[in-house]
């Protein structure tokens, strides 16, 4: 699916804008990917180093995905001429969950604390609405306190811990679960 871009304001006086992340931007969410997974790798699901190999090409296929399809998103945030934060927006697929969506994002350290998470989310919710979806759905790790605390002010309610549902660093780590109904 394809947003409307819209522009934002940070803390910091810095102009960001929203928009949909299209094939073209490929190599540029890439690199952002492999930033943010240098910088957060303990908050996230890859290492940079898979997304330092992952290809240009590959990648272009899954952004037509997200542009072409009827209920996911992939979010953009971009300053100057690249991408600083990203939010993935996935609808599930079965007949009885499609109002339900699963969301993930990563904000490169430079931006955090300055309104974009925020932002990001407000949007979200706002388009999550606005297609007809009814909930939205995340994990967190238990110990991404600024993590826990943009979902709870975005409205997210945490619905369960979910126990070593990763291993990092040779240790299991334990995940909250967060939801939020979009109707509330």
């Amino acid at each position: 699916m394809k947003v409307k871009p819209r522009e934002v304001i940070l803390k910091n006086r810095k102009l960001v804008t929203l928009r949909s992340a299209t094939s073209g931007d490929a190599e540029n969410l890439l690199h952002h990917l492999t930033v943010t997974h240098t910088e957060s790798y303990k908050n996230l699901n890859q290492t940079a180093a898979f997304w330092k190999n992952f290809s240009i090409s590959d990648e272009e296929k899954i952004l037509m995905e997200f542009e072409t399809s009827k209920n996911k998103f992939m979010l953009v945030a971009e300053f100057d001429g690249r991408i600083v934060g990203g939010l993935g927006f996935v609808g599930h697929q079965a007949e009885f969950l499609r109002r339900t969506a699963n969301i993930g994002m990563s904000i490169q350290k430079e931006f955090c604390n300055s309104g974009l998470g925020t932002a990001m989310m407000s949007y979200m919710l706002e388009l999550g609405r606005e297609f007809g979806f009814h909930r939205v759905e995340l994990t967190v790790r238990t110990y991404n306190l600024p993590g826990i605390k943009l979902y709870e002010k975005s409205g997210f309610r945490r619905v369960g811990l979910l126990k070593d549902t990763a291993l990092i660093d040779g240790q299991y780590v334990d995940e909250f679960s967060y939801q939020i109904i979009l109707g509330e």
